[in-house]
């Protein structure tokens, strides 16, 4: 099953989440410095008032004094006394006014951005307040009092009327009954009107507390004061960066971290994998007699994929060419094609290892430890000259080179002229092994498919590009005929304690792979660009 991209990007880079993770620790954990003095951004200030004993709130009840503070009259007094020149209801929508039935405080509160303007304004609403309601007050009550004086005298007129009348007919039943109803209407309007004169009461506020005005400081989002604390937070947010650059970084990156991510791309199968070797063993053969280790064996293994491969191919009595590509340079197809050529050979199968990248020619000096051998021949010679001639043997009698780096010319007449002696290779040798050029890089490598039975490509994990990966991949569905391998190099091998039982040199890491390289099961690693030299 696939591994998901990102968590496969946070897994090559947890270096980068832990670095982040300990910065942002320690930046978290430094000392504060002292603070610098906070300036106010408003001012708040509040007017309190407390109702008067014996106050009479049958003419403005104390639920009504919230509506009054800041509707109609209050306001316009409000603004006319601070030389305000806008819509008094502006004045008014900035003042919170607030009775609390418990204690019968009765606040004004506003919130301004000086000291002196949030203090003036709460001012101006609790007294304006306090004279409205007395002025409304007296108003409202001379008016009842002069109501029910009216009364009283109307009432006494009528009494003194009805009088004058029983005195002429007192036997009248009618008219004492008139007279009785009367007298009642007057005793209770006269009551009414003494309690009236004698009440005088008015519902009015005391000044509890005069307008103080408290700065306001908008801290917003302040870093905690414990360092530990501190130190938790950036952590958190150090490893949050990580991850999200970890993310970042895997997007951005071109090239193949994985096994699941080649297959993908490329297609196919990976038929084996090699382990990743030192840099000092690279392009050296490590297939040879009483060697058995897992680099060594992974070869092997790749020569028996390829041997299972071939033998469903009916290629008669001639040789059979495996064909060693690569997407771009440094994959490792020439440790391939030369450990590949020595597996053939220990098994008994004559093998010509040809080297066919004649840009960058190491096949020969990875095989026989020496350079590129002279030939005295010119290209336009090559048809005519004999095969045996351009074979050099090794020190292993079924195990020849054939290489024509030193004759002058260019890679695809050099590369045709090799194609010329195929046919008496194929006659005299059961197996031919071509390292070639990449196939992403050059055109050359293309007029060898038609002659390979099998293809191998060699796809380096960390090192590989995307693209140069997709467009030999495209190259050789539309051209290639033959069967394709792929195999993976620059794995992360799997210790097996079956080898150190045989080879003693398996735990001493004189192989050229080190112990502490090896886990319980297989990792793709990445491989450092800079110690992938340019050539193979």
């Amino acid at each position: 099953m696939n591994q998901n991209p990102h968590l496969a990007a946070i897994k090559r880079r947890w270096w980068l989440v832990v670095a982040l993770a300990l910065l942002g620790a320690v930046i978290g954990a430094i000392p504060q410095s002292e603070r610098v003095e906070e300036q106010a951004t408003s001012f708040t200030a509040t007017h309190t008032m407390l109702p008067n004993e014996g106050g009479d709130s049958s003419i403005v009840s104390t639920s009504q004094v919230e509506l009054l503070a800041t509707t109609g009259e209050v306001p316009a007094r409000v603004a006319e006394r601070l030389n305000f020149s806008g819509n008094p209801a502006e004045l008014a929508a900035q003042m919170n006014v607030q009775f609390e039935l418990e204690t019968g405080a009765l606040r004004f509160t506003t919130q301004q951005a000086s000291a002196e303007a949030a203090e003036e304004l709460a001012d101006a609403f609790a007294e304006e307040l306090n004279s409205y309601l007395a002025e409304r007050q007296d108003d409202v009550y001379q008016e009842r009092l002069q109501s029910s004086r009216v009364r009283v005298e109307d009432l006494q007129q009528q009494l003194d009327d009805i009088g004058v009348r029983l005195v002429a007919d007192p036997d009248n039943a009618v008219l004492v009954a008139e007279r009785d109803a009367i007298s009642r209407s007057y005793g209770l309007a006269f009551e009414q009107n003494q309690a009236l004169e004698n009440s005088g009461g008015q519902l009015t506020f005391t000044t509890l507390q005069s307008a103080q005005a408290v700065p306001e400081v908008d801290r917003g989002l302040s870093a905690p004061t414990s360092r530990r604390t501190r130190a938790m937070m950036g952590m958190i947010v150090g490893g949050t960066l990580g991850i999200i650059a970890a993310v970042i970084l895997g997007r951005l990156d071109n090239k193949i971290r994985s096994k699941e991510q080649a297959e993908e791309i490329m297609g196919m199968r990976a038929r084996s994998t090699i382990p990743r070797v030192k840099s000092t063993e690279r392009d050296q053969v490590v297939v040879g007699p009483g060697r058995h280790d897992p680099l060594s064996d992974s070869y092997r293994t790749v020569r028996n994929v390829v041997r299972f491969v071939q033998g469903g191919l009916d290629t008669g009595p001639a040789a059979r060419v495996t064909l060693i590509v690569s997407p771009g340079p440094g994959d490792g197809k020439t440790s391939m094609a030369a450990n590949l050529a020595a597996a053939f050979a220990e098994s008994g199968d004559r093998t010509v290892a040809v080297n066919a990248d004649f840009r960058r020619p190491r096949l020969t000096s990875a095989m026989l430890d020496a350079g590129t051998p002279e030939l005295p021949f010119h290209v336009e010679d090559l048809d005519v000259v004999e095969t045996g001639s351009l074979v050099k043997g090794t020190g292993n009698r079924n195990l020849k080179v054939m290489d024509l780096a030193s004759i002058k010319g260019s890679p695809g007449d050099l590369v045709r002229a090799l194609i010329g002696h195929m046919a008496v290779l194929s006659d005299v040798s059961d197996e031919i092994i071509i390292d070639t050029s990449p196939v992403g890089a050059t055109a050359e490598v293309l007029e060898l498919l038609p002659y390979a039975d099998v293809i191998i490509v060699v796809v380096r994990v960390g090192h590989t590009s995307i693209q140069s990966a997709e467009r030999t991949n495209a190259i050789l569905r539309d051209i290639a005929t033959a069967p394709t391998l792929m195999v993976l190099t620059g794995i992360k091998a799997e210790k097996n304690p079956y080898f150190e039982y045989s080879d003693r040199r398996w735990s001493s890491g004189e192989d050229g792979i080190d112990d502490d390289e090896f886990e319980d099961d297989y990792e793709i690693v990445d491989v450092d660009d800079d110690e992938i030299d340019d050539d193979e």
